[in-house]
C-alpha cells in the first residue's frame, strides 16, 4: 500500500511538472506571437490611440516614434525611398500632404482588402478632397476635423457688445466691415487698450485653402487680392494689436484680455488658448465669422513596402472609423476628429469649461460641413507661406504700393521657386 501510494505521488508529481513546464512553453510561444508595428509622426497626440488600440488588440505592439521639427519630412522621405527602417504607418501634415500624395511609397487604400472607398463617406468633404492621388485613389486618411470659428473673450463681448450669447455675437462678426466697426470703437473707448484682432493673420488665415495652382498653371485668386486691401484698412484703422504671430505678447494677449476676437481652428482650443490662458476657463466663446474656413489637420498612410500591411491597416481603420474609440477620444482629450458621424452623434451631449459650457461639438459639426472643398497641390504650403504672406507684409508696410505691383511680385518670386509652372 505503502509502495502504491508513494507510485501515485511520483505520478502526479511528474504531470504536475509537465503541466508547468508546458505552461511556460505555451506562454513563450504566445509571447512570441505579439506582433510589432511602427509609427511615425511629428507630434506626440498618437499616444492616446496607440493605448486604446493595444488595449483592443493585445497581440499587436505599436512602436511609436516622434520625430519633432522641420527634420521630420525629411527623415520620412528618406527611409522610405531607402527602405532603411521604415515606418509601417506614418502621419503627414496638411501642409505637405500633397507633396507626398503621388509617391509609390504610399500604399493604395482604395484597393482590397481595405476598401476605404466605403468609409470615407463618414467624413467630411474638405478632408476627403485631398486624400486621393491624381489617379483618384485613396493614399492617407485625414483623421482630424480641422473647421474654423472666431474664439471671443466673453467678458469684452458683454463690455462692448452688449452680449456674451454665441449666436448674438456672431450675428455681429458676420462680416469684416462690422468688426472693423467694432475695432474702432473698442480701439477708442480702451484708450488703445484693447483691439478686435490679434494682427493681420487674423484675416488672411481664414482664407489659406484657396489653391494657388490648377493644371500646372499660377492661378490668382481674386479673394487673396481683397486680402491684399483688407488687412491694409484694418491697420489704417486701428482693428489690429499689431502682436507678431506666435509671440510672446500675442500669447499674453489672450490671458489679459486685450483682443476681442481670434480666429482658430479646433486645435486652437487645446494648443492655443488653454496653453496661453490657462486661468481664464469659462471666460471664452466661439461664433462663426465672415468666412467658413479650415486650418491644418494630420492624414495617416501605409508605406506600400510594409510587409505588415494587415496590421497596419488595423490601425489606420481603428484610428479613423472605430466609433467607440473615436467617442472616447473625443471626450477625453477634447480631439474632433473627421469624423462626421460620430460627431453628430455626439454634438448635443459634448460641452467644454473652458468656453463657457458651449456645445463646442455642435457649432465645430456645423462649421466642418460649411468649409469649401478645396483640392490642394503640393504648391500651395510654400507659396501661401513664404511668398504670398511676405508680399501680404510688404504691401501692409507700403513697401509694395498697388496690388499691381503686388501681382508682379507674386509672379516673379513663384517663378524662380518653380520653374516648372506655368506664369503669364
Amino acid at each position: 500500500m505503502k509502495n502504491f501510494r508513494l507510485k501515485y505521488l511520483s505520478i502526479i508529481a511528474l504531470v504536475s511538472a509537465v503541466m508547468i513546464v508546458s505552461g511556460c512553453q505555451s506562454k513563450g510561444e504566445h509571447a512570441s506571437k505579439q506582433e510589432e508595428i511602427t509609427v511615425w509622426s511629428f507630434t506626440d497626440e498618437a499616444g492616446y490611440a496607440i493605448e486604446k488600440f493595444e488595449e483592443k488588440y493585445p497581440d499587436i505592439k505599436v512602436n511609436f516614434v516622434n520625430i519633432p521639427g522641420n527634420f521630420y519630412i525629411t527623415k520620412l522621405k528618406s527611409a522610405l525611398q531607402t527602405r532603411s527602417k521604415a515606418p509601417d504607418v506614418f502621419m503627414i501634415e496638411n501642409a505637405n500632404i500633397r507633396e507626398l500624395i503621388d509617391v509609390p511609397y504610399l500604399e493604395n487604400l482604395s484597393a482590397s482588402p481595405y476598401n476605404a472607398n466605403e468609409l470615407i463617406p463618414e467624413q467630411y468633404a474638405f478632408v476627403q478632397a485631398n486624400e486621393k492621388d491624381s489617379e483618384g485613389n485613396i493614399r492617407a486618411i485625414g483623421y482630424q476635423g480641422t473647421p474654423g470659428g472666431i474664439y471671443y473673450r466673453r467678458d469684452l463681448a458683454k463690455e462692448y457688445l452688449g452680449t456674451d450669447d454665441p449666436q448674438k455675437v456672431g450675428e455681429q462678426i458676420d462680416t469684416w466691415e462690422k468688426i472693423f466697426e467694432i475695432g474702432e470703437k473698442v480701439q477708442q473707448a480702451s484708450g488703445n487698450k484693447v483691439h478686435a484682432l490679434a494682427n493681420w493673420n487674423a484675416i488672411s488665415n481664414s482664407y489659406d485653402g484657396i489653391p494657388w495652382v490648377k493644371d500646372g498653371k499660377l492661378v490668382i485668386d481674386p479673394t487673396y487680392m481683397q486680402v491684399l486691401d483688407l488687412v491694409r484698412e484694418a491697420r489704417q484703422r486701428k482693428v489690429l494689436a499689431e502682436y507678431e504671430e506666435g509671440s510672446a505678447g500675442h500669447a499674453a494677449s489672450m490671458q489679459k484680455g486685450e483682443v476681442m476676437f481670434y480666429p482658430g481652428a479646433t486645435w486652437a482650443l487645446q494648443y492655443t488658448f488653454k496653453a496661453n490662458a490657462p486661468d481664464t476657463e469659462g471666460m471664452w466663446g466661439l461664433a462663426p465669422g465672415p468666412s467658413a474656413f479650415s486650418a491644418g489637420g494630420t492624414y495617416i498612410a501605409m508605406y506600400s513596402q510594409s510587409d505588415k500591411k494587415d496590421l497596419a491597416w488595423k490601425f489606420i481603420e481603428f484610428y479613423n472609423f472605430n466609433h467607440e474609440f473615436l467617442s472616447e477620444l473625443a471626450k477625453e482629450q477634447d480631439y474632433f476628429t473627421s469624423n462626421m458621424v460620430v460627431n453628430d452623434q455626439l454634438a448635443q451631449s459634448v460641452t467644454s469649461a473652458y468656453l463657457g459650457g458651449q456645445k463646442h461639438f455642435e457649432f465645430f459639426s456645423e462649421a466642418a460641413k460649411q468649409v469649401p472643398v478645396y483640392e490642394r497641390t503640393k504648391y500651395d504650403s510654400i507659396i501661401n507661406s513664404d511668398i504670398y504672406k511676405n508680399v501680404l507684409q510688404l504691401y501692409l508696410n507700403n513697401d509694395i504700393q498697388t496690388k499691381a505691383e503686388a501681382v508682379k511680385r507674386i509672379k516673379r518670386d513663384v517663378q524662380l521657386r518653380f520653374p516648372e509652372l506655368e506664369v503669364d
